[in-house]
């Protein structure tokens, strides 16, 4: 996604779904027996929140961030760009909107991109907050699979969808500048601009970190959702302004990364939260009096 050794933090970041998933799945066996034998009690409505098949999310996450890791090396190896592509650029065939790319201070931008690095890490590392409360450490498991395969699901849009990288070869705004060395403006990579991987990545862990308290927390009102979800939305737009001073990137392509990070930190736990919904059982047993009789009710609500 970035150019020189921040381009290895994508992949780092696929490996370490692995390691995560050695330790989830190895705790699959240990959780399973129990899960599937102590029901609720009798007349109990407190439903689980997100139905998760482990057995069925580890294997998908493991497929998708292996292919995304496979399409983001493949990315890597772009042609390089030519002397005569240089000559030819016109920062005029640049939608108007995106021409502030070409307009930063160049010699700050090692500086933003540091930064927005930093931001990077963020988001990754944003859903383990919730661990600090109890209501969501007992479902530790189910929350990390799902946020694993939240951040699988952004890398192959990055990586497959038709607005990714791999359908569109859009030169980063370094390539129109004049100041950049040489190597850097014409390496192959240069021609990933649209969308922003770093926006991507960390908005599914913010965006994630809000979908988790919105759904645990079903006594907030519209107006505190509407914060929640605000506050969510702050550091994948800072994150995409530092991309664009960067010279990373266009505002158009870190508004798509923003996209992309909001449908996968919030479409996936949602979808689980559906799905519970629509396997919800609830056993009910009454006591039953009447002309002298004794008995009983049993109700299945499923």
């Amino acid at each position: 996604m970035v150019v020189g050794g921040a381009v290895l933090t994508p992949l780092l970041m696929k490996l370490t779904f692995f390691s995560l998933l050695l330790v989830f799945t190895g705790s699959l066996q240990l959780t399973a027996q129990f899960s599937d034998t102590i029901a609720p009690a009798f007349g109990e409505e407190d439903y689980e929140i997100h139905r998760v098949n482990r057995w069925v999310s580890a294997p998908l996450v493991i497929i998708g961030s292996y292919a995304s890791a496979t399409r983001l090396r493949s990315l890597q190896d772009k042609p390089v760009i030519t002397q005569i592509e240089l000559d030819v650029l016109n920062p005029d065939d640049v939608a108007g909107i995106d021409r502030i790319a070409l307009r930063q201070d160049f010699s700050k931008h090692k500086q933003a991109a540091i930064v927005s690095d930093y931001l990077f890490g963020a988001g990754q590392l944003a859903p383990l907050a919730l661990f600090g409360w109890k209501k969501y450490r007992k479902d530790w498991i189910n929350i990390g699979l799902m946020y694993l395969e939240a951040q699988a699901t952004q890398g192959l849009f990055y990586g497959y969808a038709p607005f990714g990288p791999t359908s569109i070869d859009r030169y980063r705004p370094r390539v129109y500048y004049d100041e950049a060395e040489f190597d850097s403006r014409t390496n192959g990579q240069q021609r990933s601009s649209t969308f922003s991987g770093h926006v991507s990545t960390a908005s599914t862990g913010f965006y994630f970190l809000a979908k988790m308290i919105d759904d645990y927390n079903p006594d907030l009102t519209g107006g505190q959702k509407v914060l929640l979800y605000s506050a969510a939305s702050v550091p994948g737009l800072a994150t995409a302004y530092l991309r664009v001073r960067a010279v990373k990137h266009y505002p158009t392509d870190t508004m798509i990364g923003l996209g992309v990070g909001a449908i996968s930190g919030i479409m996936v736990p949602e979808f689980h939260r559906w799905w519970a919904k629509r396997h919800r059982t609830r056993a009910m047993v009454a006591p039953l009096y009447g002309g002298g009789a004794v008995g009983g009710s049993f109700t299945l609500h499923f």
